[in-house]
């Protein structure tokens, strides 16, 4: 089959848009459906947050924007990946990656980057194209002394100081608790995943289009991908298609990436469960706090662990290899690429898979985060198996199969 026959669609889970998208949730005046959620992040977040986020992003319409700053990373990625991206990425790319998503002309771009022309002179250009997207930035009418104006200013002189500052606050939201956010809906949002790759596999990408309601429409008669605006993306120029399950995508936003080989990359962050980060239960207190668990009290719990995907996690050669790993040392996934000589989207696979089934638990380490294998769950796997093996009631384990599930 040629490349112009086929539309490549892989699907990915991953927190590289949803934490951008979160903070627009978090920041903006308009309520939203995860207002419960919100609150409580609200309520955790450090004193200083508001006054250094604003920095970067005067206005919440700033987040999405930024999530484009890792463009030139591809696929399946953990927050460590993307915070280190960020930190290490060089300022003129950080430059050109943020400033296309505001003024959509390389001309201008280019002008702004190397200093040709200031912001001053680009924004009151009446000739200028965008002038409506502009002023939902908070650019025009230009004004020099605007939060926005300060803070493109800021991108253009001094790079490695936003960059930074970027990098700061993406941290500090991370390790104030949407980490835990983060883990508690990724198990939802996997099963989201395999849920549309089922829904890919029976059928064709317009049929996957029209079931998820994707903001764009894949034609497989003209092979082509049409957005509700702009012009039409032929299937032989996609590199890659990445459909991704996200918590915090309400306004449907989507990302197409140019590559230098005049090729695109496109991201669908879709929301299918609009509430699902209200469902994120949290407790407020430190671990320290918190009652000592005995073997009793673990195994008391085993009814909340999944046997069923804990045998399929660790019935992987690879994936046991990681929890034998991990059951002596914390170790980041870095090292764990490392160690077992494999990429690091390999480890990143497995990881989420033994993360889903309740195996992985994560503390952050500086700018990393170490993984450990959660001895609780281990503990509590035979006495879970036995009882969810040899239960009288509920349902028997059975649709294991896309044969059995539609028969």
């Amino acid at each position: 089959m040629s490349r112009s026959e086929y539309l490549p669609i892989e699907f990915a889970v991953t927190p590289r848009f949803d934490v951008f998208y979160a903070l627009y949730s978090l920041t903006s005046s308009v309520p939203t459906q995860v207002d419960p959620w919100k609150s409580k992040a609200l309520a955790r977040l450090p004193r200083d947050f508001e006054r250094v986020a604003k920095r970067v992003a005067p206005l919440p319409i700033f987040w999405p924007l930024l999530a484009d700053a890792i463009q030139n990373v591809s696929g399946e990625v953990t927050f460590e990946e993307v915070l280190s991206t960020i930190r290490e990425m060089p300022v003129e790319v950080l430059q050109r990656n943020i400033l296309s998503g505001i003024f959509h002309d390389q001309t201008t771009v280019d002008s702004l980057v190397t200093r040709e022309m200031s912001l001053k002179q680009v924004l009151t250009d009446h000739g200028l194209p965008g002038a409506e997207l502009l002023g939902h930035f908070g650019l025009r009418p230009y004004s020099q002394s605007s939060h926005s104006a300060n803070a493109i200013t800021m991108l253009l002189s001094k790079p490695k100081v936003f960059r930074d500052e970027l990098a700061l606050v993406l941290q500090k939201f991370w390790q104030s608790g949407f980490r835990q956010d983060w883990s508690a809906l990724e198990t939802g949002l996997r099963a989201e995943s395999f849920r549309m790759r089922d829904l890919r596999e029976e059928g064709s990408a317009g049929d996957l289009g029209r079931a998820l309601n994707l903001p764009v429409a894949f034609d497989d008669d003209a092979r082509e991908i049409r957005p509700k605006t702009g012009l039409s993306i032929g299937y032989d120029r996609v590199d890659r298609c990445y459909v991704i399950p996200s918590a915090f995508n309400a306004r449907r936003w989507w990302a197409k990436y140019e590559t230098k080989a005049q090729r695109v990359t496109l991201y669908l962050p879709i929301t299918t469960e609009p509430r699902a980060p209200n469902t994120v239960a949290e407790d407020d207190r430190k671990p320290s706090e918190l009652p000592a668990k005995n073997h009793h009290a673990i195994a008391a719990e085993h009814p909340a662990i999944n046997a069923e995907s804990v045998f399929r996690a660790l019935g992987d050669t690879t994936r046991y290899a990681i929890a034998s790993i991990l059951a002596r040392t914390p170790t980041t996934s870095a090292d764990l690429a490392r160690s077992l000589k494999v990429s690091k989207p390999t480890i990143t696979h497995h990881v989420h898979a033994l993360r889903s089934a309740g195996l992985i638990a994560e503390t952050p380490s500086g700018g990393s985060t170490k993984l450990t294998l959660n001895r609780d769950t281990v503990a509590a796997l035979s006495g879970a198996a036995v009882e969810q093996l040899f239960s009288s009631t509920g349902d028997l384990a059975l649709d294991t199969t896309r044969k059995r599930r539609n028969s």
